[in-house]
Formats: structure tokens, C-alpha cells, sequence
């Protein structure tokens, strides 16, 4: 019997010998060095989490400066509507309290002069404010009040205060004052002015306003005042009557309106910005009965308005941004390496995948580094252009070949330019890097479409 030539002699197995495809030596070594870089990159990837525990750390200790600089300088300013406060003693002659008088009308204009203050690498915004405010009180006749305190109450009128409550008392100068019906009388703390000290509790302006008696009739009483007070990062306001305007502005160009009601027409250029809020408000009373001077909880039903001095470029949220991303250069530099062998016929060591990975994960801690004493977006560059360059180079020292390399840097390249560019979208920064992973990934297989997976190794 005679065999044909064109078919192979069967093996004792039963299996043709030669023609047949990868040998299974082969193929196991493929998914070992498969199973290698996976491993490796995880291995990567877990070396990178102490950098992110130094950049927490780092944006702890700014943290930590801010709150430093609330104590020294002054808190975030909040600033209460100002009442006319009436003490009162009750017909049992034991029972205390204020008749709170509401504004009529009340228009406020706030002045911000903002500046960054720094401690070493770190820093905070600050501001002096100069605020103006001016309106009007209805003081209502006697038979109003009798109603509210009781018949028989006595109402010290003589003792009546003009009340401004505000976060701290930081930044007041000898021109502030108030204009209480065109007569000019000074700010003085509240307990200079209140027989009770333990009710000036909180930080409080006071002024003794000329109040003789109740009026039989109701009454208008205007005033004006001015008071310079300092804050940090923040500056808001409380409006308490049934009709406020209030208007602050700042040569500042990112600024956050926040509060109950937002600004009417904000003016934000790329110097400064200009808000004006109108408030109308029937929903309180303009005369109330009150056991205490101050307010405190009941405040914070009050509408409310105010400003947040942002960072046009917020460092440590941009770092924790990046960081985060950090691990898109330790894949997308693996995967390069993992095409040049499978697609140019160039033999990459694990450990070369190794110092590659690196080098890759040193991007989020020289981000840091540089960022802090030079700002957020020189920072970026400086770092992004020395991990280019060092990797760039070891490729090049790798494959030993032009093309390999200028592929990997035009893809490292574009992968920290693109980064730069998704990092600045608040709104579309998941769609549009969704959109781009979907984009890369389709590349991945349209190229390795030309892998021959069964084949031999490369």
C-alpha cells in the first residue's frame, strides 16, 4: 500500500505533524507572558496608591491652613439682617424679653476687596468687605405692642438698640457708623449697650438709637450704615424684611452665588462680578416677641444670599482629579508595548514593562511636587514633559527603532493632552472621556485584527 505524498503521515497519536498550527509549547508561552504583564499591571497600579495617600495628605494640610487662617484673619462672613431690638419686662415682672422690629425696606451693598494669602506652599482667599446698607423702620403705635408683650408690660424705648449680627467683628474702622434718622452715632459692642451681657452671646454691632416713647401712631424711621469687617473665602447675607435688595460685587472672576435665592442679573467678566438679588418676603412678621437678643436657628429660615470666592484653577481638586486618571498612562503604555510585540516583531523583557510602569505612575506625585509652588497648570506641563521625555527615551532604547518610538510618544503625547483638555469639562468630563475610551478601544481591535492569536509567538 502506498501513502500519496500530498498528505502528511500520521503520528501515533493520530495528529499530523507538521501544517497542523502553533505547537502547544508556543502557545503556553504567549499566555504566560500574557498572564505576566496583567500581573504586573496590577502589581503598577497597586504601587500608585501611596501617591494618592501623599496627595491626600497634601490637600489635608491645605485644608488645615484655610481653617488656620479663619482663626487669624476671620471666618466666612455672615451678615444678619439688622433689627431694631426693644427690651420689655412682662406684667409679672418676671419675665424678659425683646420686641424685634424688622426692616421695611432694606438695601445692602457689599464691596469685596479679595487676596490670596500664603503660608509657605500653601495659601487661602481672603477679603475685606465694606458694607452699606441703608432702609427703613415702621415702628407701630402702642395698642400693637400691648397686644404682643401684654397689657401692663413696661417697654424700655430708652434702651432700644440698633443690631447688626455678623460672624466676627474683624476689620471694623473708626469711619463705620450709623445715621439713625440724619443723626450720626457710633458702633459699639453689644455688650456695652445691653444691661445683660450673657445676651450679647454671639458677635453683634450695637448702636443706641434716640427712642423716647412708643408713638401713638405708627412711624418711619430711616437709617444708614456702614461697617468694614473681614472674611474668608465665602461672604453672605441674611434678608429679613418685605422688601431687600442687596448687591455685592468683587474685582474677582470666578465667583459661586449660593444661598436661597439666586442673583437677578449677575454681571461676571473676566476681571470682577456684580450680583444684585430682590428679595420680597410677607411670609414673617415685621414685630415679633422674642426671649433672646440674638438670633440663632430661626436664622437659617431666613432667605438668604451671598458668594464663594472659587480658584480660577482649584489645585488640590485638579491634582485629585488627575491622580485619578493615573492609571490610564500605566494601561495605555502597556498596551503600546504589548502591540509592538505582537505587531512589529520586537521582543520586550517584563521587567522593561516594569520600569515603564514606573515611570508612568511617577507623573501623579511630580504633579504635586510642581504644582504646589508653581500652580496647577504649569505643574501639569512640567511633569507631563518630563515623563514624556523619560519614557519616550527608554522606548527608544528598547525597540531600538524610529517608528515604535514616535508612535509611543505621539500616543503619550496626545493621552496627556487629552487629559489636560478632559480634566477642564466640570459638565461633560464623563461623556466626553466615555466617548474617548469607547473610540480607543475600537482602535485596540480594528488593529489587532491583524494578530494571527494562534500563531507563533512573537
Amino acid at each position: 500500500m502506498t501513502v500519496s505524498p500530498d498528505i502528511p503521515p500520521a503520528s501515533p497519536s493520530g495528529l499530523a505533524t507538521a501544517g497542523s498550527g502553533p505547537s502547544p509549547m508556543r502557545r503556553n508561552r504567549r499566555s504566560a507572558k500574557f498572564l505576566q504583564i496583567v500581573l504586573l499591571l496590577a502589581v503598577t497600579l497597586i504601587a500608585g496608591l501611596p501617591v494618592s495617600g501623599i496627595i491626600g495628605e497634601r490637600t489635608d494640610r491645605q485644608s488645615e491652613m484655610q481653617e488656620e487662617m479663619m482663626r487669624s484673619w476671620s471666618p466666612e462672613q455672615t451678615v444678619r439682617t439688622p433689627v431694631l431690638a426693644v427690651p420689655y419686662l412682662a406684667a409679672d415682672g418676671k419675665t424678659r424679653g425683646y420686641l424685634k422690629i424688622a426692616p421695611a425696606t432694606l438695601a445692602t451693598q457689599a464691596a469685596l476687596v479679595p487676596e490670596r494669602k500664603r503660608r509657605g506652599l500653601f495659601s487661602a482667599t481672603v477679603y475685606t468687605a465694606a458694607l452699606e446698607m441703608t432702609g427703613t423702620f415702621a415702628v407701630p403705635p402702642a395698642p400693637s405692642l400691648e397686644k404682643l408683650v401684654g397689657r401692663g408690660s413696661s417697654i424700655s424705648w430708652q434702651d432700644s438698640v440698633f443690631l447688626l449680627q455678623v460672624s466676627g467683628l474683624a476689620g471694623m474702622t473708626a469711619e463705620d457708623h450709623v445715621v439713625w434718622n440724619g443723626e450720626t452715632i457710633p458702633w459699639r459692642g453689644c455688650q456695652e449697650l445691653v444691661a445683660r451681657a450673657e445676651d450679647c452671646w454671639g458677635a453683634a454691632l450695637a448702636a443706641r438709637p434716640t427712642m423716647a416713647a412708643a408713638p401713638a401712631t405708627s412711624v418711619e424711621m430711616k437709617f444708614q450704615a456702614t461697617v468694614t469687617l473681614r472674611g474668608t473665602g465665602a461672604f453672605h447675607q441674611t434678608l429679613d424684611g418685605r422688601q431687600a435688595t442687596a448687591v455685592i460685587k468683587a474685582p474677582w472672576p470666578t465667583p459661586s452665588f449660593v444661598g436661597t435665592v439666586l442673583p437677578s442679573d449677575p454681571s461676571v467678566t473676566a476681571d470682577a462680578f456684580e450680583a444684585r438679588w430682590n428679595v420680597s418676603d410677607y411670609s414673617r412678621p415685621p414685630l415679633r416677641s422674642d426671649a433672646a437678643l440674638l438670633d440663632s436657628a430661626e436664622a437659617r429660615y431666613l432667605p438668604s444670599v451671598g458668594v464663594e470666592l472659587l480658584e480660577a484653577v482649584p489645585t488640590y481638586r485638579m491634582i485629585n482629579r488627575a491622580s485619578k486618571y493615573a492609571s490610564l498612562f500605566v494601561v495605555l503604555s502597556f498596551t503600546v508595548y504589548a502591540l509592538f510585540e505582537l505587531l512589529a516583531d520586537v521582543r520586550i523583557h517584563i521587567v522593561q514593562y516594569g520600569l515603564l510602569g514606573l515611570s508612568m505612575t511617577l507623573f501623579s506625585l511630580l504633579l504635586v511636587s510642581f504644582a504646589e509652588p508653581f500652580g496647577y497648570i504649569a505643574g501639569y506641563w512640567i511633569s507631563a514633559a518630563l515623563v514624556l521625555v523619560q519614557a519616550t527615551a527608554y522606548t527608544a532604547a528598547v525597540t531600538r527603532r524610529t517608528g515604535p518610538t514616535l508612535v509611543f510618544a505621539t500616543a503619550l503625547a496626545s493621552l496627556f493632552g487629552f487629559l489636560h483638555l478632559l480634566l477642564g469639562l466640570e459638565n461633560y468630563s464623563l461623556l466626553v472621556g466615555t466617548i474617548a475610551l469607547f473610540l480607543v478601544l475600537s482602535a485596540v481591535m480594528a488593529v489587532t485584527q491583524r494578530v494571527d492569536w494562534q500563531g507563533e509567538e512573537p
